[in-house]
C-alpha cells in the first residue's frame, strides 16, 4: 500500500487508511461483542482507547528518545518519523503497565478486558487483511487465509464468550492461533528460512505455542481462576 493522495493540507498513505478503518472497526466488533453489559462495554472500550492512544504517542514520540541529536537539530522531523522498533517495544512496555494499573484501580474484571482486547484485535486484523488484498491484490493467498482465520476466532469468541473465566479456556485457543500463524506465514512471498525451514516469525509463533501448551497443562489442575471469582 504505497500509495497516497492529498488530504488538505497532508498527505495520506493508503497504508495509514487502511490502519485507521481496520482500528475503527475493530471497536465497533468489540461494542458489539459487549453489547449485553453497558457498564463493561464503556469501561472497556475506554481502557483499550487509551492504550491505543498511549501506544501511538510513546512510539512516535520515542523518536527523541532514541535520536536525540537528530531530533534537536532538526525538530521537524519528529513529526516525520517515529521511535521505529524500539519504540514499539517501549511502547508495549508502557501499555502493559498502564492496562495493569487501570485495571487493578477500576476493578474491571480481567477476562471482559481479554474478551475486548481479542476480539478488536482479531477484527483489526482481518479488516486490515481484507483492505490489503483489495489495494494490493498481491500475495493474495496468504491475506485470504488470515481473514479466514481472524473469522474463525471472531466466530468462536462469539460462541464462548459466556465461559471465558477461566484462565485455562483462553490457552488452547490462543495455542491454535499460534500455530495457524505458523502455517500462514508458509505462503508469505520470498520468507527467509532460519531454522528448521521456518522464518523467524514463525519460530517465535512456534515456541510462543509450546510455551501455552505447557501452560495450559500446568493451569489446569490448579484451576486457573479470574480474581473476580476468588474474590
Amino acid at each position: 500500500m504505497s500509495d497516497a493522495f492529498q488530504m488538505g493540507p497532508f498527505l495520506l498513505k493508503m497504508s495509514m487508511l487502511a490502519v485507521i478503518v481496520s482500528l475503527s472497526l475493530g471497536f465497533v466488533a468489540i461494542s458489539a461483542q459487549l453489547t449485553h453489559n453497558r457498564k463493561m462495554k464503556s469501561a472497556v472500550i475506554e481502557l483499550l482507547s487509551n492504550a491505543l492512544v498511549l501506544v501511538f504517542l510513546v512510539w512516535k514520540f520515542s523518536y527523541v528518545l532514541f535520536y536525540f541529536s537528530k531530533a534537536v537539530e532538526n525538530p521537524s522531523s519528529i513529526l516525520y518519523f517515529s521511535g521505529g522498533e524500539n519504540g514499539a517495544m517501549l511502547a508495549g512496555v508502557a501499555v502493559v503497565v498502564y492496562l495493569t494499573k487501570t485495571v487493578r484501580k477500576k476493578a474491571i474484571p480481567v477476562h471482559f478486558v481479554a474478551l475486548g482486547m481479542a476480539t478488536g484485535f482479531l477484527a483489526a486484523t482481518g479488516v486490515y487483511q481484507l483492505l490489503t488484498v483489495v489495494l494490493e491484490q498481491s500475495s493474495m493467498w496468504y491475506h485470504v487465509q488470515q481473514v479466514a482465520i481472524c473469522a474463525f476466532f471472531l466466530w468462536w469468541l462469539h460462541r464462548a464468550k459466556e465461559g471465558l473465566i477461566h484462565l485455562a479456556v483462553w490457552l488452547a485457543p490462543v495455542m491454535w492461533f499460534a500455530i495457524s500463524q505458523v502455517y500462514v506465514h508458509f505462503f508469505i512471498p520470498n520468507r527467509e528460512a532460519m531454522f528448521a525451514g521456518l522464518s523467524g516469525d514463525q519460530l517465535i509463533y512456534y515456541a510462543f505455542a509450546l510455551l501455552l501448551l505447557f501452560l495450559s497443562r500446568r493451569v489446569k489442575p490448579i484451576g486457573g481462576t479470574t480474581d473476580e471469582e476468588i474474590s
